[in-house]
């Protein structure tokens, strides 16, 4: 989903190659979630006041979407997937997080490297990653893309221009005023405001790609002023660095050298049965101004089956040990994670000081049927 949605907002360049004519049904990009029916009503508030109602009757609220993306489909066509994703809201300071999308094509759960999510609004500043280990990128709540998911909080529909109140209708039991806004950027979308208290209830927007195939996005809220905050994320981690390219410090750097399995361990411990230990070797280099702080502590090793994997202390002399170091000091030292015995396409991350060093940690792969301990 992450690889995907970065090719859409950077303008579906890959997408015009795939897909014949003719190829995909219709029927594939349906929207998931049917609105109920619209009622005409003679005593429909006039927009602004409506909008008006829900700002000063919300503060917070949580909402999950329902939506539809792009998923391959076979001999290179692209189909239509649905996604849920759930997120949180701020009105007075507008802010907005989504929680990681899952990727389809893994069917597994994104690693969770920080506890921030994969899109952070706030202000008119828009934070996008493809998945947690990647940097993040900025954009604006004026990108036709990711403004889809910006308008999910009311906060922005006041600034919206020619706005209109289609009628009345039921979600789960409530009446609501069903909302028609076109926003200053040109965009529409509909949004239920529950006739009682003014709370949101839901919002529906679609897009459509360069091949006219339209797409979802819907928002169901609850949760309401409950506390939430939501901050700018750090913007520490610069993406994946390749095994022996150094990651920038304040002070210096970091590398990892070389990774290597170990299935026999030390007279200390031993790997688990089908496990084997990883030695990542890494090396911190003190180039000043200041001082850099060393700890086994903060690092994890994610990836094939692996899921925030902490160090072991394995007995071995050449473990990496906390300390600080001070201009022109150089240290080697060894992190050792137990992993199962088939993890490969590994990633370590180190939360450090000034920067989050995010770090491939791939060991060599052996021919199929083959386990490194066997």
């Amino acid at each position: 989903m992450r690889i995907l949605l970065a090719a859409l907002a950077t303008g579906f360049i890959w997408l015009a190659a795939a897909c014949s004519p003719g190829q995909v049904s219709p029927s594939e990009f349906r929207q998931p979630l049917p609105e109920p029916p619209v009622h005409e009503a003679a005593n429909a508030p006039v927009p602004s006041r409506l909008l008006s109602g829900l700002l000063s009757s919300v503060q917070t609220a949580q909402f999950r979407i329902v939506g539809t993306e792009m998923a391959p489909g076979p001999q290179g066509q692209i189909r239509s997937t649905v996604y849920h994703v759930d997120g949180a809201l701020t009105i007075k300071t507008p802010a907005l997080e989504l929680q990681p999308w899952n990727d389809p094509m893994t069917a597994g759960p994104e690693a969770d490297i920080d506890g921030r999510g994969d899109f952070v609004m706030v202000g008119s500043d828009i934070f996008v990653r493809p998945n947690t280990f990647n940097e993040w990128q900025t954009t604006n709540t004026s990108d036709p893309y990711w403004g889809v998911f910006a308008d999910i909080n009311p906060a922005l529909w006041q600034e919206g221009g020619t706005s209109r109140v289609l009628g009345e209708a039921s979600i789960d039991g409530s009446l609501s005023w069903v909302v028609q806004v076109n926003n200053r950027f040109g965009r529409q979308f509909k949004a239920w405001i529950r006739e009682k208290d003014s709370y949101p209830l839901r919002y529906t927007a679609s897009w459509v790609n360069v091949k006219g195939m339209t797409f979802y996005t819907n928002a169901i809220y609850a949760g309401f002023n409950s506390a939430v905050y939501i901050s700018s994320p750090e913007m520490l981690n610069h993406g994946v660095a390749n095994p022996g390219a150094p990651v920038a410090l304040p002070s210096g750097s970091v590398t990892i050298p070389d990774v290597e399995f170990d299935c026999t361990g030390t007279s200390s411990r031993r790997p688990a049965p089908h496990n084997k230990f990883v030695v990542v070797t890494v090396v911190f280099l003190d180039t000043g101004p200041g001082q850099i702080s060393v700890s086994p502590d903060v690092w994890r090793l994610y990836g094939d089956g692996v899921d925030a994997a902490v160090p072991i202390d394995d007995g071995r002399p050449a473990l990496l040990r906390t300390q600080i170091l001070r201009p022109g000091d150089r240290i080697s030292g060894a992190l050792v994670f137990e992993v199962p015995e088939d993890a490969y396409q590994l990633v370590a991350v180190g939360h450090l000081v000034g920067a989050t060093a995010v770090m491939g940690a791939g060991l060599p792969m052996l021919p199929n049927g083959t386990l490194p301990c066997s």
